[in-house]
């Protein structure tokens, strides 16, 4: 981007913000306290006050196990906060390092270093509107990562065969969806949908109009614009937070990037993805969706039913990490599917409408929602989008230019460990809080009663 982004350290992380800093303190400690005052505060049972009890906590075994208790707590607190400020294989490169070292080989450290996702332009090809690519988050790579597995059916390495989720057909709106594997357990949707009496202009209107939406999909609790860019590419960076309709899913954010392409055949191109944004800090205590990716293609073809009328084809692929059990976001997919494609089709109708009361179906609407807004964009931008190859979790594919594999793309910043939120991550941070205030209360019993007994 145009401006200077964020700071690196050594390790290609953004360097460590002091509220992040505090906040881990702050955690860490706030158990070991808890755990201090809840043992002071209780009353000291009398089996304590026994010689022997008092000679066991004052022995030399004694003091050592309080030692090792000690040890423990602090082992746990700093594993924490190693986790959270280091990247996945540090402690491997400095025992390595340290190793050669010790063997007279020198210090030789060799972390893993990435960096920033840099703008990729094509030289000597221009635009397809007429100019050559513009300065936003969603480049001409993201288009072709689409291009390659949709139109050319391109190989994805550890992609898994398409499975088939649904056909329906609501009369007048037909809808086909598939599912694959991805590398690392992903999952990816691939949908075709079909809409009579509807053109490419009016449904790529009908997608990115956010006022709309929530009519269509109820998931939708929250919509606010970030950044406005290019009108004419209906280039914008949109929030949105998610109400699910699953227990084991909370609500989720969303820091989204979109943008428009015309093809040469008429055909429209959507890229969406999710990046980091200036105007949206990550705030505590909101799950913030930072692998998310959807992007569709829409044609103008002929209706299906002969009527001579036309009728929108839109072929869309679409992944998110919703940071629970891929089996259960499978299961939430699949079962919330139906009633979001059932009330999607009225929709259209609806919004097909009330755009043709301004201009007609192969016209561009000036109206449209985010095609007149004036562009404001933030004082420093975030250089660190990922690509859609990074997001999805799987290499270059064979038709990426030389240029791709020059900028190693640069993931959102998250906690090692994938950012998992589900039960089995709560599960883990409830028992080192059990094993933290056990320790705690059992040290502050232990001092107690030798004081008492002195």
């Amino acid at each position: 981007m145009g401006s200077a982004g964020p700071k690196w350290t050594h390790a290609g992380e953004p360097t460590a913000n002091v509220d992040a800093v505090v906040s881990a303190v702050v955690a860490a400690l706030t158990l070991w306290l808890l755990g201090a005052v809840v043992g002071l505060m209780l009353p000291r049972p009398k089996f304590l006050t026994t010689a022997r009890w008092d000679w066991a906590f004052s022995s030399p075994v004694g003091l050592v196990v309080g030692r090792l208790a000690l040890l423990t707590q602090g082992a746990f607190m700093i594993r924490e906060i190693w986790f959270y400020f280091t990247s996945p294989g540090t402690f491997h490169a400095l025992a390595r390092a340290m190793w050669t070292w010790l063997c007279g080989g020198g210090w030789r450290l060799r972390l893993a270093t990435r960096r920033p996702t840099r703008k990729l332009r094509k030289k000597g090809s221009g635009e397809r509107d007429g100019g050559g690519d513009i300065d936003w988050y969603v480049t001409e790579e993201d288009l072709e990562v689409f291009k390659h597995r949709i139109e050319c059916d391109g190989v994805v390495p550890g992609a898994g065969s398409w499975e088939a989720m649904m056909s329906k057909d609501f009369g007048g709106f037909t809808y086909e969806a598939w599912r694959r594997s991805l590398r690392g357990n992903k999952t990816e949707y691939k949908s075709v949908t079909v809409a009579n009496d509807a053109t490419a202009e009016e449904f790529m209107d009908f997608y990115l109009d956010d006022p709309t939406r929530p009519k269509w999909d109820s998931m939708i609790s929250e919509t606010e614009v970030l950044e406005n860019g290019d009108g004419k590419h209906r280039c914008q960076v949109v929030r949105w937070m998610r109400t699910f309709p699953f227990s084991f899913i909370s609500k989720r954010e969303y820091v989204i990037a979109r943008r428009m392409w015309r093809g040469s055949d008429g055909a429209l191109y959507g890229i969406t993805k999710a990046i980091e944004h200036p105007r949206a800090p990550v705030a505590r205590g909101i799950v913030r969706m930072d692998v998310y990716y959807s992007m569709w293609r829409s044609r103008t073809i002929p209706s299906p039913d002969g009527s001579g009328r036309p009728a929108c084809e839109t072929v869309l692929l679409h992944h998110e990490g919703f940071k629970i059990p891929e089996n259960l976001a499978r299961f939430a997919v699949r079962h919330g599917m139906s009633g979001f494609v059932k009330k999607m089709g009225p929709e259209v109708v609806t919004f097909v409408a009330e755009r043709r009361k301004r201009v007609g179906p192969f016209q561009t609407d000036p109206d449209a929602f985010g095609a007149n807004a004036t562009p404001n964009p933030p004082a420093a931008r975030c250089d660190s989008a990922a690509s859609l190859v990074s997001l999805a979790g799987s290499e270059a594919s064979a038709t990426d230019t030389d240029s791709a594999s020059e900028a190693a793309p640069v993931p959102s910043r998250r906690r090692r460990g994938g950012g998992a939120r589900g039960p089995l991550r709560r599960a883990q941070q409830l028992s080192l809080a059990l094993v933290a205030t056990t320790l705690a209360v059992a040290l502050s019993r232990s001092g107690s009663s030798r004081k008492l007994a002195s």
